[in-house]
């Protein structure tokens, strides 16, 4: 593919860079400008203002992911089991806030209660759940037996938060950065925080500008207006090209409930015969160009340990998938497209999470293979992941690519979180199109309760076999790698395999 510049992508430039231009005092050290597909940051009660999904480093977590899916410490030195299923945590001493403020244990308790009043997830964290011990040590007590807690709280999204502050206006967390200023659209620019625990940031602030076009990214960087860019198109050739190691998964989702055309739940022939027509070869080789290894497995093979292999995926077989179909009863009619007592063979496919760019140019190889075998695929392209999600509560599809990342160090997080649907947990939106019921949960509750990490690996293993190979609800299509493009003034930038882990603080420029 290549980048087109248009008089209309050259005005975007011009106006970015008089709004924000890195130029300035040459001998004053100089802020890092990033530009990020979109603005995600939604205004309100419950909004993550500097935080998801674009992380600026204002907030940490108790703990964080490391480079190989661990937990290691960050605002807790460490945790400890009190059975049956209360985790304590010892916070880190001398740690304050941005508003000078201290990290106490009754600021991680505010915090939880404010993420269990808003769904925690599969965390199993209730109102009620998070008591303070004393000033530097907390408990947290999930109501469902949870012995991924610890690794499920590197997430991003559990950071702790100043207690009383308004994180929808003014956000106030412990990180290397402090907030500075958020324009909707624009961008959000953060500064360095001078009373960091830590090694403090090497640059006086980051100022993420949001755009949208992958085109203008592109530009934006080769006319040195950015820095950085976040998902930088992995199409384009640039030599300042970075990728990170496997970290997240392209995927097509399949509807087994619901009211659709075709019972997909109950004819598992469509499902295999879609799963055989799958290149996944070709879509890692011509569709993310470098950036993806073809794989069988959903979160990258590292999170399952040895019990990868576990998973085998359905083999690229068009001949097999024809006649899968014409087992089944789907006749070929005049024009190709198959058809059984009078109902054609045509599907929906939504594509839109995280955004229909990062897609491209799959669901229109998709629509190509299936006509292949005989199934009419139209494409529903949605804007954004609002959209999406919108679309999953109606159900309103058949198939649905979802392109998602491996940001917490829990083995079965995927499964727990879309597809389960046992009790004390709240089914999801994909739970109710998805999810198959008693044949996945009880992985999925072994992977929970597991003592050991080798245990957990392989009950996730064993959750991910159910999806992929018997029941054939979740299609593999790729297992990719985050890219970046750098401007040839950055140093020290070493990209996380969670994009939404990513620490600026030791990036500098020269």
């Amino acid at each position: 593919m290549k980048v087109r510049t248009s008089a209309s992508a050259l005005l975007v430039l011009l106006a970015a860079g008089a709004c924000g231009s890195p130029a300035g005092d040459a001998r004053a050290p100089r802020r890092l400008v990033v530009a990020a597909p979109g603005d995600g940051f939604g205004l309100g009660g419950d909004a993550e203002l500097g935080l998801y999904p674009i992380n600026t480093n204002i907030y940490e977590p108790l703990t964080r992911l490391s480079f190989d899916y661990r937990p290691e410490p960050m605002l807790a030195t460490r945790w400890e089991l009190l059975p049956p299923n209360t985790w304590r945590f010892h916070l880190r001493s001398g740690v304050r806030f941005h508003d000078g403020s201290p990290l106490t244990a009754e600021a991680v308790r505010w915090t939880m209660e404010r993420m269990a009043r808003r769904g925690s997830g599969s965390t199993g964290i209730a109102p009620g759940s998070t008591r303070a011990v004393d000033d530097s040590t907390v408990d947290i007590t999930p109501v469902f037996s949870n012995r991924r807690l610890p690794e499920q709280l590197v997430h991003p999204v559990y950071s702790i938060m100043a207690r009383g502050s308004d994180p929808a206006r003014h956000p106030i967390g412990t990180g290397p950065f402090r907030f500075a200023e958020y324009r909707a659209s624009s961008h959000i620019t953060v500064t360095r925080f001078d009373g960091y625990w830590g090694d403090g940031s090497l640059l006086p602030g980051i100022t993420f500008r949001f755009v949208p076009d992958p085109a203008t990214r592109v530009l934006s960087l080769r006319a040195r207006d950015v820095d950085i860019v976040a998902e930088f198109p992995r199409e384009v050739s640039d030599p300042r090209v970075v990728r990170s190691p496997v970290s997240g998964y392209e995927v097509l989702n399949v509807t087994i409930h619901g009211r659709r055309p075709y019972d997909l739940g109950s004819d598992r022939a469509i499902r295999r015969a879609i799963a055989a027509a799958v290149d996944r070869v070709r879509i890692a080789r011509d569709v993310w160009s470098g950036a993806a290894d073809p794989t069988p497995t959903v979160v990258p093979a590292a999170m399952l340990g040895a019990f990868a292999s576990r998973i085998r995926g359905v083999d690229h077989d068009p001949a097999a998938a024809r006649a899968i179909l014409d087992s089944a009863g789907w006749r070929v009619g005049a024009d190709g497209i198959r058809e059984r007592r009078g109902r054609r063979l045509r599907l929906t496919l939504v594509v839109g999470f995280p955004n229909p760019h990062i897609h491209r140019p799959m669901p229109e190889l998709m629509q190509s293979a299936l006509r292949e075998i005989g199934i009419e695929l139209h494409i529903a392209q949605v804007p954004d992941d609002a959209a999406y999600q919108a679309r999953i509560r109606t159900g309103e599809g058949d198939l649905w690519a979802e392109a998602g990342g491996q940001n917490d160090a829990n083995p079965c997080f995927l499964t727990h979180l879309l597809f389960y649907s046992g009790p004390r947990l709240r089914p999801s939106g994909y739970a109710r199109l998805f999810a198959p019921g008693p044949s996945l949960d009880r992985f999925v509750d072994a992977c929970r309760n597991a003592v050991t990490r080798e245990d957990a690996e392989r009950s996730a293993a064993e959750a991910e076999r159910v999806l992929v190979d018997e029941e054939i609800i979740v299609i593999p299509l790729a297992a990719t790698r985050r890219v970046w493009g750098l401007g040839d003034r950055v140093r020290g930038f070493d990209p996380h395999p969670s994009s939404l882990s990513q620490r600026w603080e030791r990036v500098s420029l020269r």
